[in-house]
């Protein structure tokens, strides 16, 4: 019977798919390093801490001040996690790239 892929003809597609969605991941990586920190809720968060600098004249001060630790802390969390997300993505699609690379050419 006539097969329906040889096997180089499986290694170029499944090489040309491997590029195809390493690229895709390393340029959606980099979009999301980017513009990760920028989302709208840092824009929130952003607008809260704007609030809370006004409360901070008519409210106790210990209170302010925890108030503005908490909403640091949770700003450098919004940005270490969309930053965590950014570059596994870029690591993933460069082990697809490597991977598209030694079917594709080393191999």
């Amino acid at each position: 019977m006539f097969p329906l892929f040889t096997e180089t003809d499986l290694r170029l597609m499944m090489g040309f798919t491997f590029f195809a969605i390493g690229l895709l991941a390393v340029g959606a990586g980099i979009v999301k390093l980017m513009l990760g920190p920028f989302r709208a809720e840092a824009k929130l968060i952003a607008a809260q801490s704007a609030r809370l600098s006004q409360k901070a004249l008519t409210d106790d001060i210990a209170a302010v001040a925890q108030s503005a630790a908490s909403l640091v802390n949770s700003v450098n969390e919004l940005i270490r996690t969309s930053s965590g997300n950014a570059v596994v993505l870029i690591i993933v699609g460069t082990l697809f790239q490597f991977a598209a690379y030694k079917l594709l050419i080393a191999w």
